[in-house]
């Protein structure tokens, strides 16, 4: 293979990992500690370095000058692969810088990859060996300090400030999604926030009106005796009637970290929590659940420092992930109690977003406001007018009506393909259409690469890959192949294609 075509292979073969890697370096600075992010950078540092290496492979008979840019790129590509699989190791203040090098190291790739395809351009590799030099001191392990904050394992899956609905989230959606103005982002968390309030049940009542709470577990024990038992004594029983009830308890806190989860949370939140995270912790105290207490007062005083932060309401990332991590050890301590299940992935839901997601002018902020509004399944949606939608959502009314628009062209859509074409050859029909796309992309990525010049024509070939992934998205919903597609949905276009043309190969030997 010649230096020009090796080259040109390389250039589109990294687009779609270098875009990623950037994605996620900048997901990681909105979201410290963030497992799956963390795993997205290693993947995809993995990517660019394999890549390098394949294209030192095929060069041969080259100049000394494009040698020693190949090396250049695999030295950068190294020590930021090393970096990545070392960064959890490290504490999370040390991150912020670790991001910096990592964007920078990813500059430099592009750099000299313009170096090289440029006859004219002057191979300069100054910086990216100061930047490779300064991976290499930071992914060093001596002298690294262990995060008392930083999750690992199964522990630290729960542990997640990434916005998803219904489970499932495209890393390119954020690349060819429209945008839209959430003005009333607020107006909308504050709502949602009296809506919680307004509807929560008297935690210290029964459905018969009796007194059951945490203080009358207390009260129960004879005056000046002290209980006797801690965590490891505790009666089966009367652990359980202790855990059901705290239950009750903590259920603003459940929807509080439930939202902080997701990346949405509001101060006044904070006035809820406290009060029920108290009860229980004097609940405790009085019984002598050491260890739970040792707990709850560590959430409780993370509680107290973000209340102190006034009217600001963006509060500090580490304190976030304190919180996130604190709340995680409580659901290992105490599952009856404190445990959130992890949200179902849908079918339905998929459909949904996918289906919007087609539709001109919506943005994850309109996607906000219909799931809000209840806007959750596709019945729904097939009864809503326009008006309905627009009144229940806060949306525009020449929105609403495309949206209306796209599901009504669906519900026909699925009638008329129904006896038509199976599902598996609607299926094969729809991964050869994102293959063509993506072949397209690519040609739009050498353009733009030989051009110097971002390409209106790249963008638009972007959006018609991801619109045809979305259409895949809502075949492999409705054959209940959620899982699959949760296995996918991090991977750059090119290994997605594999793996979807596997599944029709798979699926057509069943029929």
């Amino acid at each position: 293979m010649s230096h020009h075509s090796s080259l040109e292979a390389f250039i589109v073969d990294i687009e779609d990992s270098t875009t990623l890697l950037k994605l996620y370096i900048d997901r990681l600075r909105r979201s410290p500690g963030n497992l799956s992010y963390h795993l997205s950078v290693c993947e995809h540092t993995d990517e660019i370095l394999n890549a390098v290496r394949d294209l030192r492979r095929n060069l041969s008979s080259v100049s000394p000058s494009i040698s020693v840019g190949v090396s250049g790129l695999e030295d950068l590509a190294d020590a930021a692969n090393t970096m990545g699989l070392r960064m959890a190791g490290l504490p999370i203040e040390e991150h912020g810088t670790i991001l910096d090098t990592l964007a920078q190291a990813t500059a430099c790739l592009v750099d000299i990859m313009k170096s090289l395809s440029d006859p004219v351009k002057t191979l300069d590799l100054s910086v990216s060996r100061h930047v490779t030099t300064r991976l290499r001191a930071l992914a060093d392990p001596s002298g690294a300090v262990s995060d008392p904050f930083r999750p690992t394992g199964e522990f630290a899956r729960r542990i997640t400030t990434e916005l998803s609905f219904g489970g499932h989230e495209d890393p390119f959606d954020d690349l060819t999604m429209d945008a839209d103005f959430f003005d009333d982002v607020i107006d909308s968390l504050e709502g949602a926030f009296d809506a919680a309030a307004e509807s929560a049940p008297m935690f210290g009542s029964t459905a018969g009106g009796g007194d059951l709470s945490l203080s009358s577990l207390v009260i129960g024990t004879a005056s000046g005796e002290s209980p006797a038992f801690g965590v490891e004594s505790l009666n089966d029983e009367l652990r359980e009637l202790f855990a059901g009830i705290a239950a009750g308890y903590m259920q603003p806190v459940k929807e509080f970290i439930g939202e902080l989860r997701r990346g949405n949370f509001s101060r006044e939140w904070l006035d809820v929590c406290r009060p029920a995270v108290t009860s229980i912790i004097r609940a405790s105290e009085s019984m002598e659940f050491t260890a739970l207490t040792r707990r709850l007062a560590a959430f409780d005083k993370l509680l107290a420092a973000g209340h102190r932060e006034g009217e600001n309401r963006k509060l500090a990332r580490q304190w976030k992930l304190q919180v996130l991590v604190t709340y995680a050890d409580l659901e290992e301590f105490l599952p009856r109690t404190f445990l959130i299940p992890p949200t179902e992935v849908s079918s339905e839901g998929i459909i949904i977003n996918s289906l919007l997601k087609q539709v001109k002018g919506v943005g994850q902020g309109t996607i906000k406001k219909l799931f809000a509004a209840g806007m959750t399944n596709l019945d729904a949606y097939r009864n809503a007018t326009s008006g309905d939608l627009a009144a229940a959502a806060g949306i525009k009314k020449h929105l609403a009506d495309r949206i209306c628009e796209r599901f009504r062209d669906y519900g026909t859509e699925s009638r008329e393909n129904s006896g038509i074409l199976s599902r598996v050859d609607e299926l094969a029909e729809a991964v050869s259409a994102l293959k063509q796309t993506q072949f397209k992309f690519k040609q739009a990525t050498l353009d733009e690469w030989y051009r110097r010049a971002d390409s209106a024509e790249k963008r638009r070939c972007r959006k018609e890959r991801q619109m045809a992934m979305w259409r895949i998205n809502v075949l492999l919903a409705e054959s209940g192949e959620v899982e699959f597609l949760q296995e996918i949905k991090n991977l750059i276009f090119d290994k997605r294609i594999d793996r979807l043309q596997e599944l029709v190969e798979g699926l057509g030997g069943k029929a």
